[in-house]
């Protein structure tokens, strides 16, 4: 079993309110007039005019600049300096159309077109602060240019059993806002998300304000059926895989594409039971989420899989062959 680091104190609604605090600012212009300054110095970091105004380009900033002008980035990578300054400025000269540049004291924060708005960090801290209060407990949260992540628990729902939700977005490629159920058991530090097709975000030529409404209602929906996902998990507890414990975690596999390499790690959680169940399934295919080794950030969507066939297990009701657990057909 892996357990999750332990915090240096209690993260919450509060803490998180207050580390997310925007001070971006947005400048809109034609997409041919900023300009950048690669060809300086080794020692001296690229910069971005915006008219006057002008701001240090990190790694991060060039992806996104490379991103919105069409160049490679890998290929981008590999120039020098001179060569660097010249691309990105030709391909800016001759660029149509508008850009949104949105930038703090740390540097660019994203570059869009201005006909493709977003909800801001802060409008999802509000969708959580009307469910919950500023002292619940966040699990994981995060805000980055590619992805935003906010998973709270407010619900005590019994024997070390808790429930949430799990805010969400794909910033890099602007896509709706999601919400899901969350449950998170204390003592293995699992957490384990629930999927409801039904809690779908419908964003397509929809205004922004008009988006963050529909997230508030879905998160109200979402937290609304918690009790019954506890009750369902609870339920898994008195189905015995205890002889085919591995036919079973195969099935889950090929239906639900589980990544290959957790496998012996799963493998080996549920053979530490005598009497394996379906919920000691759901935790030890959840619980490999907390590995060391996916604790980069660049494993978050491996982990977020893992956390999603878990609650695939939870919520499958689907009538099974009692041999090889395959779907019978209806």
């Amino acid at each position: 079993m892996h357990l999750r680091p332990a915090a240096a104190f209690p993260v919450t609604l509060a803490h998180v309110s207050e580390d997310w605090k925007s001070h971006d600012r947005t400048w809109t212009s034609d997409a041919c007039v900023p300009e950048v300054d690669y060809d300086k110095p080794h020692s001296v970091a690229p910069t971005l005019s915006l008219g006057d105004h002008m701001i240090t380009l990190d790694d991060d900033a060039t992806a996104r600049l490379c991103a919105f002008y069409g160049v490679p980035n890998a290929f981008f990578g590999r120039l020098t300096p001179a060569e660097r300054h010249y691309v990105l400025n030709s391909r800016i000269d001759h660029a149509e159309g508008e850009v949104t540049i949105e930038y703090n004291a740390t540097g660019v924060t994203d570059v869009r077109k201005p006909s493709k708005p977003r909800l801001e960090a802060r409008e999802f801290l509000q969708v959580a602060h009307r469910l919950y209060p500023s002292s619940a407990t966040v699990l994981d949260a995060w805000v980055t240019s590619d992805d935003l992540r906010l998973d709270v628990i407010g619900h005590q729902l019994g024997n070390g059993l808790h429930g949430g939700i799990r805010l969400a977005q794909n910033r890099r490629q602007n896509l709706a806002p999601t919400v899901s159920p969350i449950l998170y058991d204390e003592a293995s530090t699992t957490t384990i998300q629930i999927n409801d097709p039904s809690l779908r975000i419908g964003a397509r030529g929809v205004a922004v304000e008009k988006i963050a409404e529909r997230l508030a209602a879905e998160a109200l929906r979402a937290d609304a059926r918690l009790s019954a996902d506890a009750q369902h998990y609870a339920d898994l507890f008195k189905i015995s895989i205890a002889g085919d414990s591995t036919s079973r975690l195969h099935r889950v596999a090929a239906e639900h594409g589980l990544p290959v390499r957790p496998l012996a790690d799963i493998t080996m959680a549920i053979s530490r039971h005598d009497e394996p169940t379906m919920a000691d399934l759901v935790i030890a295919i959840a619980n490999a989420a907390n590995a060391p080794k996916l604790q980069d950030p660049g494993k978050r969507n491996v982990r977020t899989k893992l956390q999603a066939i878990a609650g695939s297990i939870i919520t499958d009701q689907a009538d099974r062959c009692s041999t090889c657990h395959a779907t019978l057909a209806a």
